[in-house]
């Protein structure tokens, strides 16, 4: 056995000592990372925010319709602490043509800042779960962190990241927007049937490359669910030429039914034009810049607005100070050299003439 484990390559063996263990204990343990207790914004769920209890590995809110149940709650069973691997399995149990079945959700987690986080989802797409990424698995399998957390079609792509942030911590929890929407911009927002804010708007996110800010005095139009026109970027990441940049409002409070904490963006850029559909929410799977989702409100189209933002080359406006004074600091010390030169040039002049003057006659 101890050879066999040798000739392994380092992921498999951790894998058959995880499913050894399992197979010995019949279950795993689960630490939830210690910063998680208490209420968060998720944006995968678009009806309430979600609360870890660290004391009982509980978490409320994750919302599933599958078939006739409503899955509302779930337990940590397992984790993987070298993965960052979370395994939950639903409070309530569901009947699958006369079967009991219990729901399974395996979380891939990375930490952005100290009050935000990503995750992805690790198993397959189920179609009677609302198109959502679940593991339904009748009540007499035994499951753990192992075969919990290896769907069968493969990984969720960047598109599907999910963000969760910490409630009462916005601000700290920016990132910068991606270089698309770096700039000020005219708008025009179409949500399939009409086109808004033609010729008369502005979205700005160049006062603040972290911060989307919509002037709802030029067209009230609502944008990324927002009653007060400003979110913050939180997350991106690019998928081909495309960028996926997930947004957070900054309103007091939201109702999930108008107004909801999260906004997905996918963006490209054609020629001058930057493109963009929204989706209320984490980002749809198969949402592409330029079609308007069934769950998202319309597309969008930029046009560069005004006087270009101080960047240059996507750097931030310190960085092109940074650049300024390092020429201003070259420009100075030739003008030392060269005045020092021609100071030394004038000394040497005056030196030689002294000289030739004190010099006594030839014999």
């Amino acid at each position: 056995m101890k050879n066999s484990l040798a000739n392994m390559g380092e992921e498999t063996c951790r894998h058959v000592v995880l499913w050894i263990a399992a197979s010995i204990v019949g279950a795993y343990s689960c630490t939830l990372p210690t910063q998680w207790d208490g209420e968060w914004h998720d944006s995968s769920e678009t009806t309430k925010d979600i609360t870890f209890t660290l004391s009982d590995n509980y978490v409320e809110g994750w919302s599933h319709q599958i078939y006739s149940t409503a899955v509302t709650s779930w337990t940590c069973i397992a984790d993987d602490s070298s993965s960052n691997l979370l395994l939950f399995k639903s409070n309530q149990t569901v009947d699958v043509f006369g079967a009991l079945h219990n729901v399974y959700r395996c979380m891939k987690w990375e930490k952005l800042t100290d009050y935000s986080y990503t995750y992805s989802i690790y198993a397959n797409i189920e179609d009677n779960a609302g198109s959502k990424r679940v593991l339904l698995l009748p009540t007499t399998d035994t499951v753990n962190i192992i075969n919990g957390c290896d769907p069968s079609l493969g990984l969720p792509s960047a598109i599907e990241t999910v963000v969760l942030i910490k409630k009462g911590y916005i601000q700290n929890a920016t990132q910068n927007c991606p270089t698309p929407l770096l700039g000020r911009f005219n708008y025009t927002f179409n949500d399939s049937s009409t086109i808004y804010c033609d010729g008369n708007s502005v979205w700005d996110v160049c006062s603040d490359q972290t911060q989307m800010v919509v002037n709802y005095t030029l067209c009230s139009t609502t944008q990324f669910y927002s009653t007060s026109g400003v979110a913050y970027c939180a997350y991106s990441a690019s998928v081909g030429s495309n960028y996926y940049v997930t947004v957070v409002n900054t309103d007091t409070t939201v109702d999930f039914t108008s107004t909801f904490r999260f906004t997905c963006y996918a963006v490209t850029t054609s020629g001058d034009k930057v493109y963009a559909s929204d989706n209320k929410g984490a980002c749809g799977q198969n949402q592409t810049p330029q079609d308007k989702m069934s769950t998202g409100a319309g597309t969008l189209t930029f046009t560069s607005y005004g006087k270009a933002c101080p960047f240059i080359s996507g750097s931030s406006a310190s960085e092109s100070s940074s650049n300024l004074g390092l020429i201003a600091g070259i420009v100075a010390a030739v003008l030392v050299i060269a005045v020092a030169v021609v100071v030394g040039i004038v000394l040497h002049k005056k030196c030689t003439a002294r000289k030739g003057k004190t010099k006594g006659p030839s014999r």
